[in-house]
């Protein structure tokens, strides 16, 4: 699925008056000249003018310009530019240097991309291992988050270790901007018809110690199903997974954020990247009784469900460490005192 380049520059329009607005919401606040102000605007129509003047003439059978983009990798592409820049105003509201932050980022990048193409090719080995030349195709789609996930956190991990840095910090600053993308990314899923939810009519495995909570779980989000098509566009009653995702996500990251800045005095100490995993954890599980794409099971869970509860676990276990190093030591007495 491809949008035209006039399509993106209409899109864009979007952006440009919601930049626009907070511009002037921005100069009303700091008192900002208003001929500053005003150029400002201008500056930003004059871009949207220019985007499509271009956009018509890359359009033109004559031009060597491209007009046909990916949905896809423009999703993605807006998802990663979205999420970095909420992380690094996050991280520079905090004090972190912006050299380290960039350096980090595109050192996690690169890793969790890698990481999370492996996964995806892993789970559908069956395909991939007869269309090799498939695998660089991320227009195509296939990304698994949690493979990205995890290996972003090592990399940010040893990052903060060679550095002498707060792995906190950086975590902290990442879960906003992870939360954002996932819910760009799964609006994106759904326009392109990925990782697409369970069909009515679809037979699914259980499984037996499991069964009334997927049964019940299943019942929930069938209540919710629309004519959807899956990634063959083959049209049935399916749950709307990836628009439930989307909004789940957009509201993880307004509750984080939220709370992030609702606690200013606060110093980092990783509750709003352990929140964030616990939460998409949790909801992963959750969701991963919802989908209708092929991926490799075991015992009646998706490989992805068993990663969710192992991310869970890990979430639950850190935050009880954190819970218990702050737990305040009591006071000694004055006798105790007097005898030392």
């Amino acid at each position: 699925m491809t949008v035209t380049a006039s399509e993106l520059a209409d899109a864009l329009r979007w952006l440009w008056l919601a930049v626009g607005a907070i511009w002037i919401g921005y100069g009303w606040q700091r008192r900002v000249p208003y001929a500053r102000v005003l150029w400002g605007v201008i500056g930003l129509f004059a871009l949207d003018w220019i985007l499509h003047l271009v956009a018509d003439f890359a359009e033109q059978p004559d031009s060597n310009l491209p007009s046909d983009f990916a949905l896809y990798s423009l999703g993605l592409m807006t998802a990663a530019l979205a999420g970095l820049g909420v992380a690094f105003a996050y991280g520079r509201w905090r004090g972190l240097a912006p050299n380290r932050l960039v350096a980090a980022a595109l050192l996690c990048i690169a890793v969790g991309a890698a990481a999370g193409r492996a996964q995806y090719v892993w789970n559908n080995w069956d395909y991939f291992g007869e269309n090799a030349d498939a695998i660089s195709a991320l227009a195509l789609g296939g990304m698994s988050w949690r493979g990205a996930f995890i290996a972003a956190s090592v990399a940010a991990l040893g990052f903060t270790l060679v550095t002498r840095q707060a792995f906190w910090q950086y975590a902290d600053a990442a879960a906003l901007g992870v939360a954002l993308a996932l819910s760009i990314g799964w609006y994106t899923a759904h326009r392109t018809h990925l990782y697409y939810g369970l069909a009515l009519d679809e037979t699914a495995i259980v499984p037996a110690a499991l069964e009334p909570f997927t049964r019940a779980v299943r019942a929930f989000g069938f209540n919710f199903a629309q004519d959807l098509p899956d990634a063959y566009n083959v049209i049935a009653l399916r749950i709307p997974i990836q628009l439930m995702s989307s909004i789940f996500y957009l509201l993880l990251f307004g509750g984080l954020l939220w709370n992030a800045l609702r606690e200013k005095s606060r110093a980092h100490d990783g509750a709003t990247f352990l929140a964030f995993l616990a939460c998409s954890a949790a909801a992963g599980f959750i969701f991963g009784f919802w989908r209708g794409d092929a991926t490799p099971q075991w015992n009646g869970l998706r490989f992805d469900q068993w990663l969710d509860l192992l991310l869970l676990a890990s979430a639950l276990l850190l935050l009880a460490r954190r819970k218990w190093f702050a737990r305040p030591q009591p006071r000694p007495s004055i006798e105790a005192m007097q005898n030392v």
